[in-house]
C-alpha cells in the first residue's frame, strides 16, 4: 500500500505503462487505461503536494472527482442479421446530416410512400428500317437494342453472337476479357427469344447483353477478383446484381477485367488498355 501521494502517483505510472504495453498486445479496455491516464494526468496538472498527508485512495478520489469516468456499458446481447448480397455495404460516405435515416424520413415527409415509388421506364418504338450491319448495330444504346428486340426486328440470340465475336476479336487488343462466357449467354439469348416468341416480356432488359465487372460472384464461371492466386475461384451463389439482370431478361456476355482487386488497371492477365472505343479502333 502506498503511504503518500507521491508514492501512489510512481505505482500509477508504473501500473499506466504495464497497462499500455497490455492494451498494445492483447487489447487492454480502453476506457479504463484513458481513466487511469487523465488521473495521472490531473494530478501533475493539481500538484500533489496539495493533497499533503491524504491517503493514496483520498488524492485518487479527489482527483477522480473532476473527471467525469466513463460508465462501462455492455452492449445488448444480439443475435447475428443474416445480410443478402443486395444489402448496401456498412461503411458508405453519407454527407446528408444525422445520415441515411433522416435523409429518409424527410423524403418522406416532403413526398409520402411516393418518394419511393419506381418511375417507369418506356422504350420507345423502333420506327424505320432496321440497321443491318453488324457494327452498327453493336454501337446502338441499350434502349434502342430493347426497341429492335421488343420489335422482333432483331433476336436476343442475334445480337448476342454479335458482341460475342467482337469480344473475341478486340480482346487482344484490349485485353479485357477476363471469361468469355459463350455457351451460357447463347442459352440465356435463345430463352429470352423463345419467351418474346410466346409473348412475354420481361421489360426494358429483355434479351439485351451485358457484360460484368469480375468481381461479382457468378455460379457459372470464375470470380478472379483479379488476382492469379483466385482464377479459378468459384462461388455457388450468384451476387444479386447478376439476380436482378437475369430476372430482367438481361444476357450476360463475360467477366470483364477491373485491375487487381478494383485497383488501377492490371490484372492477373495483364494490363487492360483503355483506348478510345469509337470506330476506328473497332474496324482496326
Amino acid at each position: 500500500m502506498d503511504s503518500t501521494p507521491f508514492e501512489f502517483l510512481e505505482h500509477a505510472e508504473a501500473e499506466l505503462m504495464a497497462m499500455e504495453h497490455d492494451a498494445a498486445v492483447t487489447g487492454v479496455e480502453r476506457r479504463e487505461f484513458v481513466f487511469r491516464s487523465l488521473v495521472a494526468a490531473a494530478a501533475s496538472t493539481l500538484g500533489v503536494r496539495s493533497l499533503g498527508a491524504q491517503s493514496p485512495q483520498a488524492y485518487l478520489d479527489a482527483t477522480a472527482g473532476l473527471i467525469a469516468r466513463p460508465a462501462r456499458r455492455q452492449p445488448p446481447a444480439q443475435e447475428p442479421v443474416a445480410l443478402g448480397n443486395g444489402e448496401a455495404p456498412a461503411l458508405q460516405f453519407m454527407p446528408y446530416p444525422e445520415g441515411t435515416g433522416a435523409l429518409m424520413e424527410r423524403m418522406v415527409a416532403r413526398h409520402g410512400v411516393k418518394a419511393f415509388a419506381r418511375s417507369p421506364f418506356t422504350v420507345e418504338p423502333w420506327v424505320g428500317a432496321a440497321p443491318t450491319s453488324p457494327e452498327d448495330l453493336a454501337f446502338l444504346p441499350a434502349h434502342r437494342l430493347s426497341a429492335l428486340i421488343k420489335a422482333r426486328k432483331i433476336t436476343s440470340r442475334q445480337i448476342t453472337d454479335i458482341y460475342l465475336d467482337r469480344l473475341e476479336k478486340l480482346n487482344p487488343t484490349l485485353n479485357c476479357v477476363v471469361t468469355l462466357m459463350k455457351e451460357s449467354a447463347r442459352a440465356e439469348a435463345d430463352a429470352m427469344d423463345r419467351e418474346l416468341a410466346a409473348g412475354k416480356s420481361r421489360g426494358p432488359l429483355h434479351g439485351v447483353p451485358y457484360g460484368l465487372k469480375d468481381l461479382f460472384a457468378t455460379k457459372n464461371a470464375p470470380t478472379s477478383w483479379g488476382t492469379g492466386d483466385l482464377k479459378d475461384q468459384q462461388f455457388d451463389y450468384d451476387a444479386e446484381i447478376v439476380v436482378r439482370l437475369r430476372n430482367a431478361g438481361a444476357v450476360l456476355l463475360a467477366k470483364l477485367s477491373t485491375g487487381l482487386f478494383a485497383q488501377n488497371d492490371w490484372w492477373y492477365g495483364g494490363r487492360t488498355r483503355h483506348g478510345r472505343m469509337d470506330r476506328s479502333i473497332a474496324s482496326a
